[in-house]
């Protein structure tokens, strides 16, 4: 973080504690329960979130090398990433053209590939989505007009993240994430080094995952005997970045913090959640980054969930033990309280507990968020401003 970023952060934070208060949005919001359970609304998020925006496919710390593959998905549409001679990350539909077997097995990572080997029929493509041969295809009528090549998904990367469009483009990522970069470069997100990806179907709605991670205010109680601590209920610190926003949860030893400017330093007294529209978090912890991707499941009381953590420097014998240590404890925490309390309010939900929740002018996160959901969708009654 710049010197003058990390200073005003701690002087706002010096202020609202003073005032015992925090950062408040202009006014709560009362949203329909409808924005949890609507089948109707999830095809529209499907479509208009999941298809037509820009949505993080991996980091460039999952691709790092010439030669590296990834298969991952967006909303379930399986995809690879591959970085070519050329340095280039390039994002295509995981299935072979001639008659859709995936070329790599779901999650897989590789290093060092020359090519994709299709294991139907053996097609073969180099790494830039050119089909290179089709054994023993004398017989084998090309279509005019087709080269078989592998289907591209629009995608480009900048800042240490991948992007990637399923239907339109082309994307920029560098427009997308706007201001939110500064940040991301200031602590060499693309630098970093994948250590473990891990994947959970939860049973609440895909939008109640990301809005845990984007209040403070439930620390204090749902997390009395665990990380509350650690961390303050508030002030919390909440920045929009368009679309997008910061949310910092604060570190109790920012109060020890003294009045020598020269010695201030915020990024150590935090966690920053960085969270990209519409469905990733990117997290900076200390010394390391996580990253949350949440998608839609089958029904839209479900959701996918895929966790990765990230290090400074490559893992090794003496380091990894440490990484899958700190995700460990990032999901038994989450695991344990935040996610069964997410089930319990989607069933309640599901069964008319209540016809809408509010959201408070102390939660701005969540308001900026939904307001942004509400906007991408167009007319879709979901809530209104109290």
């Amino acid at each position: 973080m710049q010197v003058a970023v990390q200073h005003e952060l701690i002087e706002r934070y010096r202020k609202f504690a003073g005032e015992k208060s925090t950062q408040l949005s202009d006014g709560p919001l009362m949203l329909s329960a409808s924005e949890y359970t609507s089948p109707e609304q999830l095809e529209l998020e499907r479509e208009l979130l999941f298809r037509r925006q820009p949505i993080v496919v991996c980091l460039t710390a999952d691709v790092p090398d010439v030669g590296s593959v990834l298969a991952t998905h967006i909303d379930g549409v399986p995809l690879l990433v591959t970085r070519a001679k050329d340095g280039r990350a390039r994002v295509f539909v995981n299935a072979c053209r001639h008659r859709g077997a995936p070329l790599v097995e779901p999650d897989c990572r590789r290093s060092g590939a020359r090519n994709l080997s299709c294991p139907f029929h053996a097609w073969l493509y180099s790494l830039d989505g050119e089909v290179i041969r089709k054994p023993i295809a004398k017989d084998f009528f090309d279509v005019p007009g087709e080269s078989f090549g592998l289907k591209e998904v629009s995608s480009d990367e900048a800042h240490g993240l991948i992007f990637a469009q399923l239907e339109g483009g082309p994307v920029d990522a560098d427009s997308r994430l706007g201001r939110l970069s500064e940040d991301l470069d200031s602590f060499g997100l693309a630098g970093f080094h994948h250590v473990e990806t891990r994947k959970a179907i939860q049973n609440c709605n895909w939008k109640m995952v990301i809005d845990t991670f984007l209040e403070a205010y439930h620390v204090f109680s749902l997390h009395s005997t665990t990380i509350s601590r650690l961390y303050h209920s508030h002030p919390q610190l909440f920045d929009a970045y368009n679309e997008h926003c910061r949310l910092i949860g604060i570190r109790k030893t920012i109060d020890d913090i003294g009045e020598d400017r020269s010695t201030w330093q915020f990024p150590p007294h935090a966690t920053i959640h960085y969270f990209v529209f519409p469905n990733t978090l990117v997290v900076h912890q200390l010394d390391h980054f996580e990253v949350w991707r949440i998608f839609p499941h089958e029904t839209p009381g479900n959701a996918v969930v895929e966790t990765s953590i990230y290090a400074p420097e490559p893992p090794n014998d003496d380091t990894i033990k440490k990484w899958i240590l700190n995700l460990d404890i990032l999901m038994q925490v989450t695991g344990q309280e935040d996610f069964p309390m997410c089930k319990k309010i989607q069933e309640g939900l599901e069964r008319g507990s209540l016809d809408a929740v509010v959201l408070g002018q102390n939660e701005p996160g969540l308001i900026h968020f939904h307001e942004q959901i509400a906007k991408a969708l167009g007319p879709v009654d979901s809530g209104v401003n109290l």
